[in-house]
């Protein structure tokens, strides 16, 4: 089984910490590939290019995030990181991370564009859903735990966005967020999968 990542690929980071999390690191292994590279070994595999990719040993391939992670959890039942219905508000915050993510990268990417391309509407835009989201991550701060949950993994890789997004600037309105995450990044899996500078 192998995963495609870039190491700064928060999607695909969620799924490296999922991998080691759940203690599958011994069965998946671990591909650096480049995307937006026509020559990508990922392409051979994977046509739509994106990060991350798990290629399984049943011959399927498994794009998008949450798929993956699901798939990953079904080979450790044991440990619970992806949410069931049984658990209404870890399904919440997985909705909600997941939206806070995907706005995030959308600001990042727009933001890496010429400056005479970049559209301020979308930046304008991105940056006020990420603060109202983040104002909702704050007042629910005392229910966020250190247990390695997706939507926990989710937050972490989307605050750590951070160093690519001076713009975000968000640990001094957001104390008890930033008292988390900095809790819960002191984790090992969250620690060697740390973005590239």
């Amino acid at each position: 089984m192998k995963l495609f990542y870039t190491p700064n690929s928060p999607y695909a980071r969620i799924a490296r910490v999922s991998i080691i999390e759940l203690n599958l690191s011994n069965q998946i292994e671990t591909q650096k590939v480049i995307v937006r590279d026509p020559n990508s070994n990922l392409l051979n595999y994977n046509p739509t290019g994106k990060v991350p990719t798990l290629a399984t040993d049943d011959g399927f391939i498994l794009s998008e995030t949450r798929i993956i992670c699901v798939y990953l959890n079904h080979l450790n039942p044991e440990i619970k990181l992806v949410a069931d219905i049984s658990n209404s508000f870890l399904q919440q915050l997985e909705g909600m991370t997941g939206g806070f993510i995907d706005g995030i990268a959308v600001w990042v990417r727009e933001l890496r564009r010429p400056h005479s391309e970049q559209s301020p509407g979308v930046i304008e835009f991105e940056r006020s859903r990420a603060l109202r989201i983040l104002d909702y991550f704050e007042k629910i701060s005392d229910k966020l735990d250190q247990t390695p949950k997706l939507a926990h993994i989710t937050l972490v890789s989307a605050l750590g966005l951070e160093i690519r997004l001076p713009d975000l600037q968000w640990r001094q309105k957001y104390p008890k967020l930033a008292h988390w995450y900095d809790e819960f990044s002191k984790r090992p899996s969250i620690q060697a999968t740390r973005p590239e500078s």
